[in-house]
């Protein structure tokens, strides 16, 4: 056990202290640490102790290198200084992947932190709206109703209002959910909108796994030598654990509602089920289909789906996945639903070029069609060139750093503005749209030295107000069940 307080510690330390512990007890506190977690925990110190990625690497180090007969009882602090000892790695840890330090080091500790401070309200709309929204111009090549079900568990909206129980369970009980409670009467009137059947399907199917599975799907991670500490957490996958008495633990409560999200789904269909490359293909559609459709509710703008030109079959080439105009400008929009592997989100080696490889193609995409239409070339002679242009790569994972110098270094150079923005950036143009022009909030923002080069969300930040509204998204909202106010479930946790 780590006895000595230091300025740093190595991953190592950081495991050797969690498995000291009691494994049972620990992960109870964790549990109960995480519980008491406000939504706004992010601006009150006396909560930036224990955020919750360090609750989650906390558990799974105890998980992975404890067992269950460690006789150390847990203290008060035990938790806090577990967190800590995570929290300040070593100067060795820090050099890890010298081929670009800083923006490694930015990229990963994004992915570690960002995803807990995002807000529910989107991530569970999403899942609606991008699976049982799409408008069917194409045939996709596994995903049905049948396969959504298989994918979730049950219906996305029952699986979401799973979720919602599994969530306010353990978040009224320390962490923890007792299936047997499914079976009494205060539970009765919840069952009425969500089956028990699918209440259960859902747990199993994506919920939930067992201390050895757990230690399964760790080992079953790349591994990252010396980026140990951001190597995949099964509790991303699985945060629910299923103890020896049958009842369930969710070491971070806040991991449940993430659950749901098409980004987790992505591993799922390819993985578990073994759809493969299929439904990368699939979600690739699904995502590029959802794009249209959010920027299809923007007042004042005509959107244009993409446009085949250079001949047919081997020949034919394609624009970006939507044009959007506006009397004011033109958006050239081109969707990405590829996800960043868990080595770069760890900001390994190869994390420049696997940004590059992905990001560049739709710069470049944006760069083609911008001068098809200047040339008035066959397909695009009905676009305007008489206002200015500006492109947006839109992914389904958020590609964080990548509108800063850091990334546009070794990035494609688009010769119009250009900006790279989630989903979620997506949907917030199109919530702030719906009030004011989206077509001037883009100009604003692509046309600034310093929001250009922020993450798009935070420059859209901005210019938002609570009263917007997403209507693809309330929409999603409006149809599960018993689903909290759109106020609580935008707040972030």
């Amino acid at each position: 056990m780590t006895t000595l307080v230091k300025s740093e510690y190595s991953y190592r330390e950081f495991c050797e202290y969690a498995r000291y512990f009691n494994q049972a007890d620990l992960l109870a506190a964790i549990a109960r640490t995480a519980t008491a977690l406000p939504d706004d925990w992010i601006t009150k110190p006396d909560f930036r102790r224990t955020p919750p990625w360090t609750l989650a690497a906390l558990a799974k180090a105890s998980i992975v290198h404890g067992n269950r007969h460690g006789s150390t009882p847990v203290r008060p602090g035990t938790v806090p200084f577990g967190c800590a000892i995570y929290s300040n790695p070593t100067r060795e840890e820090l050099k890890i992947a010298d081929s670009d330090p800083v923006f490694n080091l930015l990229v990963r500790t994004a992915y570690q932190q960002f995803p807990y401070q995002e807000s529910r309200y989107e991530e569970l709309a999403r899942a609606e709206a991008l699976f049982d929204g799409y408008s069917g111009r194409k045939q996709l090549e596994v995903v049905n109703e049948a396969a959504v079900i298989e994918l979730f568990g049950a219906p996305v909206r029952e699986a979401v209002g799973a979720a919602f129980i599994l969530w306010a369970s353990t978040m009224l009980n320390g962490g923890v959910f007792d299936p047997a409670w499914l079976g009494q009467e205060p539970f009765s009137a919840v069952l009425q909108e969500v089956p028990r059947e699918h209440v259960e399907s859902v747990i199993n199917t994506s919920f939930v796994t067992d201390l050895d599975g757990f230690k399964q799907m760790a080992a079953s991670a790349p591994v990252l030598p010396g980026l140990e500490r951001y190597m995949f957490n099964p509790l991303t996958a699985r945060p629910l654990l299923r103890l020896d008495d049958g009842r369930l633990l969710a070491p971070v409560p806040q991991l449940i509602l993430h659950r749901l999200s098409p980004i987790e789904q992505y591993y799922e269909g390819v993985r578990r089920l073994g759809w493969g490359e299929a439904f990368t293909r699939d979600l690739g559609e699904l995502f590029e289909d959802y794009v249209g459709r959010q920027l299809g509710t923007l007042p004042g703008a005509t959107v244009h789906a993409e446009i085949s030109y250079g001949g047919k079959r081997k020949n034919e080439k394609k624009s970006v996945d939507w044009i959007v105009v506006f009397d004011d400008l033109v958006l050239l929009v081109d969707a990405k639903a590829t996800r960043l592997a868990a080595g770069p989100r760890a900001g390994d080696e190869e994390t420049k070029a696997r940004v590059s490889k992905a990001l560049s193609r739709g710069f470049e995409q944006i760069d083609r069609t911008h001068q098809l239409i200047l040339d008035r070339a066959d397909g695009f002679s009905h676009l305007p060139t008489d206002r200015p242009f500006v492109g947006l790569v839109a992914t389904l994972d958020p590609w964080y750093i990548t509108n800063s110098g850091l990334a546009r270094d070794f990035l494609h150079q688009p010769r119009i503005p250009s900006l790279v923005g989630s989903a979620r950036s997506i949907e917030t143009l199109v919530a702030i749209g719906q009030r004011r022009p989206a077509s001037e909030t883009l100009k604003l923002i692509s046309g600034d030295s310093e929001m250009s080069t922020w993450d798009l969300d935070t420059s859209l930040a901005r210019f938002a107000e609570p009263t917007d509204n997403n209507p693809i998204l309330d929409a999603a909202w409006d149809t599960f069940p018993f689903n909290p106010s759109l106020a609580a479930a935008r707040s972030s946790g």
